[in-house]
């Protein structure tokens, strides 16, 4: 585990799609009432202890859940992103991050992207570290990573740098996404933490906008509060 900010830690490990490397990255986020615990990977719960105590995991959109059962076992409360618990039936997920559950304090704002039934993915946003956690609505491949990687991402139109790729370009329901992601651009976040590739450390916000200003469209998102959370 590594801290990127007081109450935001993460743990990485090697992960192949469809034969390429992309690397996984698990997301730990500090509340007063527990550790949350965001895409998880497969290492032991007992890493994450050193922060505090573990009471969620959440498996935040339909392809981020192999390693979920794991975490369930060791008795942490489980959140799914849409039509997930219909996918793994053989998982028991407390509840569904549908917009109508926000169960996990002040801290942390629920997201739920309805623009990309493919995923079904929940964004999280770690207000007090000003955080935004994507899943797969962002990548962040840089040249460190294999030459395989970078080429079939290039073919993605997903290289370099944090982009989309072209099954969001594909298949994002446009009039929603820029619905939904506008609301995501107002709020008050610097950094950007996606589970494939590097970490924007300072900056997330504009980055988030230049990889999204194709369904964004030219018009300035002015920084808002944060829109209640869902729920």
């Amino acid at each position: 585990m590594r801290t990127l900010a007081p109450g935001v830690h993460v743990a990485e490990a090697p992960q192949r799609f469809l034969g390429v490397e992309v690397g996984a990255r698990m997301t730990v986020l500090e509340t007063d009432e527990g550790l949350l615990v965001h895409s998880p990977i497969d290492v032991d719960p007992q890493v994450v202890t050193a922060h505090g105590t573990p009471r969620w995991v959440v498996a935040p959109n339909r392809l981020h859940h192999l390693y979920v059962g794991r975490w369930l076992d060791a008795g942490l409360e489980g959140w799914a992103a849409p039509g997930l618990p219909a996918k793994r039936p053989d998982l028991s997920f407390h509840g569904v991050l549908d917009g109508a559950h926000a169960p996990f304090g002040d801290a942390i704002g629920v997201y739920p992207l309805a623009c990309f039934p493919f995923t079904n993915e929940v964004v999280l946003h770690h207000r007090p570290s000003r955080t935004l956690v994507v899943t797969d609505l962002l990548f962040h491949i840089t040249p460190a990573f294999p030459r395989a990687t970078r080429a079939a991402f290039t073919c993605l139109c997903g290289y370099p740098g944090c982009r989309t790729t072209l099954l969001e370009r594909i298949g994002f329901h446009r009039a929603t996404a820029r619905r939904e992601l506008t609301a995501l651009a107002a709020l008050d976040f610097d950094r950007l933490v996606m589970a494939h590739g590097e970490v924007i450390p300072t900056g997330g916000k504009a980055a988030f906008r230049e990889a999204l200003g194709w369904v964004l469209g030219d018009g300035p998102v002015t920084p808002t509060a944060d829109p209640p959370p869902a729920g």
